[in-house]
């Protein structure tokens, strides 16, 4: 069986090529997403090691909750009196407060550095004077002595070329402040913690630029030689007051980087999936080849079935040829993976999206899921096709037997239609119900979906080519009415061929029209809700960074201006539930954002009240005097429903009053700034006024509307790209699919080729028909993708309706240019197979049958 297997390879090696280039590909990428993502993994556990590596104990705020979206446990500051009580215990051999927070350094061309809303965070600390509790140490200079010194990372000093004596900017909570360089530091040999920028202050400094006065993060401590960071944390915990704790520092480090896995699993799952998308499509392939080539070696199977075989050792040699195909394909792809790693790095980064990490990090299990997958999928495509082979008669296998051309069966008919319907149910009940795993469900109801139609695809194959191939016929004659026949003689082989093409064009086409709306969701809110003119912005999303206060009390005291607010954003539990808490200025805000105030008036949102959405507020039964109770970190509060409005966009379903904001968070920082013009004003007369104060602060940009909304899409762009570039491998597939099927469908027509070129077909009618026979394909497979891209962009739209994306939007021009292309690769695919079949011999064509 292996001897007949390894012969059956050699054979007919230049068609199972293309079949092991797919399952390469697929594995690579597979492969590749493994070992970028363990690497990364590895740099930040690398890095959350080196922060805690000398500390055994962590005092710190209890978690008063959750935020949402992975942003981890929310956590009070502790006094700084506690460092003389925990110093005081038993067993303290050292103990320091710390301060992290934001804080980012402006270069010498007055540019902020970093990219704190969508890369490596811009960080400010307490310079630690003991060094088991500092993980940056000096490479040059000094550390920072005066309130005017700051150390900074190797990394920035060089991006930037500042040394030792600089002076830099350094944006923070306050007012921009410039700084003496007086030492270049490293963290651990990097030169920088996972790209960040980083500015250390002196503690007081840091207390009063990044944190509170007479407050600390945490305090990290040291054991006494001979006493267990278990123990110690005990006794530490004893003279603790209420709502703070004390943990070892690996329980630290634990926390730290299981929120980071989690983070990071989001990332696996979503490059995971294209690795999944291109193995599928895939298979396709895999199927089709192994079809056409039992269907080409009926008789050979025939006589081995006349001479003895059984048909389980017909069906191994079949399943032994895929078998052997798919251990080649899956271990020059898990090799391949490492290079594909080192690409997705370099794609992010050139996307603006730069995640850090270092060596590569190749660990057993990806050699080990990178073959049993690429394996098993080679495997279980070609069991059909080996199961099909086994079926074969000895006698009739001895006769030429035409290939079938039914597509339709009742039970083929009954389980598309149950695949595709049950796939539609479970992906409406995915996004719309409120169940457990939704992403995994959604998944599941989304490949069902593509599943039932592929299952389906034989039953309209036949028609849908004969209609897509009618223009052809009138157009190209002869030629054209040959392409038709051919795209419509086997339905089964031109419907699997069209779904390998189906599935990438369709997750193309979702993910382009999902990109659209959420656009044109963004440009929909600020047109409507926005009444402003100018947004100015931090740069910063929501890092923790901002805009100082006083930025909003001078533009407000312009003469060209009407009405100012920042927008301020903070985490809390409202009645149980976290959520980001934005807040206004009660005076200014509604006049600018249009919300749809029903009940109350923003005129009573003070220190004590809340305004809530009239959705959310009637599914609570609240009306305005009610009662709403609210968890800050800083401890819980009842606040008055002092009004009720209508839209959800922009602010959400709970918005405060700066009054409450500043009486409940420790940061006071604006996110944003919306300001609107004076009347009779003109727009660059307040865009000029606006950026003479804004002038003074640098890392802060004056934006219009449009302005606005081009650099909050931005990102989108920037997935939509990534997206692309992904799944134009399962694409490339997709068409090596299409030219390995018209390759093995002409060596099977060879015969009937022949006779047309005998009769008086020309080489350039030949090469005509195989185009147009390709581009049948490729429309049926894109026009069938196009239209469940369609569907599936309006039903996420749907089902996310209350989280901004409210309009739905079909980028119709992006659309024919997807199917454009899409056609043109299809005809491309088809150039090699139709100058093959252009070049066959006539005679020996003709006598080949």
């Amino acid at each position: 069986m292996w001897l007949t297997a390894l012969r059956g390879i050699l054979a007919h090696k230049l068609r199972l090529a293309a079949t092991a280039t797919a399952v390469l590909l697929g594995v690579a990428l597979m492969s590749g997403t493994l070992v970028f993502t363990d690497t990364v993994t590895r740099t930040f556990d690398d890095l959350f090691g080196d922060v805690y590596a000398g500390t055994d104990v962590v005092v710190r705020g209890e978690a008063a909750f959750d935020a949402p979206q992975n942003m981890g446990a929310q956590r009070d500051r502790v006094d700084a009196s506690l460092v003389s009580t925990v110093a005081s215990v038993p067993g303290v051999a050292a103990a320091e407060g710390g301060v992290l927070g934001y804080a980012r350094l402006v270069d010498k061309t007055g540019d902020a550095m970093g990219n704190p809303a969508n890369g490596a965070p811009t960080l400010g600390y307490g310079w630690t004077q003991n060094a088991a509790l500092n993980p940056f140490h000096l490479v040059e200079g000094t550390a920072p002595a005066a309130a005017d010194q700051v150390v900074i990372d190797a990394k920035s000093a060089r991006d930037a070329g500042f040394v030792v004596g600089d002076i830099v900017t350094v944006l923070t909570h306050g007012p921009a402040q410039q700084f003496h360089i007086v030492g270049i530091v490293k963290f651990g040999s990097a030169d920088s913690p996972g790209g960040a920028t980083v500015a250390g202050f002196t503690l007081p400094t840091a207390q009063t630029l990044i944190a509170q006065p007479g407050k600390f993060d945490d305090i990290s401590i040291v054991a006494a030689d001979g006493t267990s960071p278990e123990e110690l944390a005990r006794r530490i915990a004893a003279v603790l007051p209420d709502k703070v704790e004390a943990v070892t520092g690996a329980t630290a480090t634990a926390e730290t980087t299981d929120q980071m896995h989690k983070a990071l699993g989001f990332f696996t799952t979503f490059m995971l999936v294209f690795a999944g998308v291109s193995l599928l499509v895939g298979g396709f392939m895999i199927f089709n080849t192994f079809a056409i080539t039992v269907a080409q070696r009926t008789r050979e199977h025939g006589l081995l079935r006349a001479l003895g075989a059984r048909r389980r050792q017909l069906m191994g040699t079949v399943l032994a040829e895929a078998l052997l195909v798919g251990v080649v394909a899956a271990a020059a792809g898990t090799a391949l993976g490492v290079v594909v790693a080192s690409g997705l790095q370099s794609l992010l980064n050139a996307l603006g999206m730069e995640i850090p990490a270092r060596s590569l990090v190749f660990r057993p299990r990806t050699a080990v899921l990178s073959m049993f997958v690429g394996v098993g999928v080679t495997v279980v495509a070609a069991l059909l096709p080996a199961r099909r082979a086994a079926r074969v008669a000895p006698m009739s296998a001895l006769r030429a037997v035409e290939a079938s051309a039914s597509g339709v069966s009742v039970s083929r008919l009954v389980s598309g239609l149950a695949l595709a319907g049950g796939g539609v149910g479970a992906l409406l009940l995915g996004l719309y119900a409120d169940v457990p795993h939704r992403v995994s469900v959604v998944g599941a109801g989304v490949l069902g979906l593509f599943v039932g139609i592929t299952v389906l695809g034989p039953t309209f194959a036949r028609p849908l080519s004969g209609a897509l191939g009618w223009p052809v016929v009138r157009v190209r004659g002869v030629a054209g009415a040959i392409a038709r026949e051919n795209a419509m003689r086997n339905p089964r082989r031109t419907a699997a061929t069209a779904a390998a093409l189906m599935i990438g064009v369709g997750l193309v086409g979702f993910i382009t029209v999902f990109v659209s709306s959420a656009k044109t969701s963004v440009d929909h809110v600020v047109r409507d809700a926005f009444s402003g003119d100018l947004v100015i912005d931090s740069g910063a999303g929501q890092a923790g960074g901002g805009i100082d206060p006083t930025v909003a009390a001078q533009v407000r005291a312009l003469p060209e201006v009407a009405a100012v607010t920042g927008i301020r954003i903070g985490y809390a539990q409202v009645d149980g539930r976290a959520v980001g808490l934005p807040a206004i200025d009660p005076a200014d805000g509604f006049r600018i954002l249009d919300v749809g105030v029903t009940a109350g008036s923003p005129r009573d949102l003070g220190a004590d009240a809340i305004a809530v959405q009239e959705d959310e507020a009637r599914s609570h039964g609240w009306s305005v005097g009610d009662s709403v109770p609210v968890r800050f970190t800083t401890g819980t509060a009842t606040l008055r429903v002092a009004m009720i409005y209508r839209e959800t966009n922009p602010l959400g379903k709970y918005v405060l009053g700066t009054p409450a904001y500043a009486a409940h968070f420790a940061d006071q920082v604006d996110w944003e700034v919306l300001v609107q013009k004076a009347p009779g004003i003109s727009a660059e007369a307040l865009r000029a006024a606006v950026t003479s104060v804004t002038a003074a602060t640098p890392g802060i940009d004056v934006l219009t509307a449009d302005e606005y909304v081009e650099r909050v899409t931005a990102p989108m762009d920037q997935l939509l790209a990534l997206v692309y570039a992904l799944l134009s491998l399962a694409i490339l597939i997709a068409l090596l699919g299409i030219a390995n099927t018209l390759a093995l469908s002409i060596h099977e027509r060879v015969h009937e080729i022949g006779l047309l070129r005998a009769v008086g077909m020309t080489r350039r009618q030949l090469r005509t028909a195989i185009h147009w026979e390709s581009a049948i394909v490729a429309l049926q497979g894109t026009l069938l993708g196009l239209g469940l891209g369609v569907f599936l962009g309006w039903a996420l739209v749907q089902a996310l309706s209350e989280q901004g994306i409210t309009t739905f939007d079909v980028p119709w021009g992006s659309m024919a240019i997807i199917a454009i292309a899409a056609i043109v690769a299809g005809v491309v695919a088809g150039l090699l197979p139709a100058r093959r079949a252009a070049r066959l011999d006539v005679l020996r064509a003709v006598a080949s049958h």
